[in-house]
């Protein structure tokens, strides 16, 4: 909490909307304190365990971790482009705010189990999956972007050394899933896969 107490509202709640890092770290207090739990054995308890997660986490980089990939970010300097891994650049441990690790397979689970209401009933996902123009966030549900006009629900994520997409495509049983080690190598080709299944018939 000593990351965000001095920060101060950027406008009155209901009236604006913008993405916070500094929000999703409150958020993970919130669910400590509602549940009275630590927040990293909660989400393990109630989203990795029950959608068969098994590669999901966020791991302790000072501990022996086996087959977590290493970020590489590209250098420019004159005498060429050599590649840096972001070991010295990447949090020691993920949190609410990002920084967790996940593989293809997992977050395709994720998906499934959310979809099918293994994580929270069929009403809380519609919610969720769902933009908010009510609380002047028409492109943002709760956790997620959201194309309204074509049905597409999700996230993205980046890091030096880290680019990460996930597409749901709510009209279909379509899932995108692009993970890449290094920066920015997520979205082309999260967008190819938006643009071919936005042109396929349903």
């Amino acid at each position: 909490m000593r990351l965000a107490q001095d920060e101060t509202l950027a406008f009155e709640p209901g009236t604006g909307w913008s993405y916070s890092n500094s929000g999703f770290l409150i958020l993970g207090k919130v669910i400590e304190v509602v549940t009275r739990r630590n927040y990293y054995d909660y989400v393990r308890g109630n989203i990795y365990q029950p959608a068969g997660m098994v590669n999901t986490d966020c791991y302790e980089l000072d501990r022996v971790n086996p087959n977590l990939a290493v970020g590489y970010e590209r250098e420019y300097f004159s005498d060429g482009l050599p590649y840096k891994n972001n070991l010295f650049r990447h949090v020691i441990r993920g949190g609410p705010a990002g920084g967790g690790y996940s593989t293809v397979e997992d977050l395709l689970k994720f998906d499934n189990a959310l979809r099918s209401s293994k994580l929270v009933a069929r009403e809380y996902v519609e919610l969720l999956l769902s933009s908010k123009p009510e609380l002047t966030s028409p492109e943002y549900g709760f956790g997620f972007i959201v194309d309204q006009r074509r049905k597409i629900a999700g996230h993205s994520g980046g890091f030096p050394g880290v680019s990460s997409t996930l597409l749901i495509f709510l009209d279909t049983e379509h899932t995108a899933v692009v993970l890449s080690n290094y920066s920015g190598g997520a979205q082309p080709v999260s967008e190819k896969i938006r643009e071919l299944v936005l042109a396929s018939p349903l």
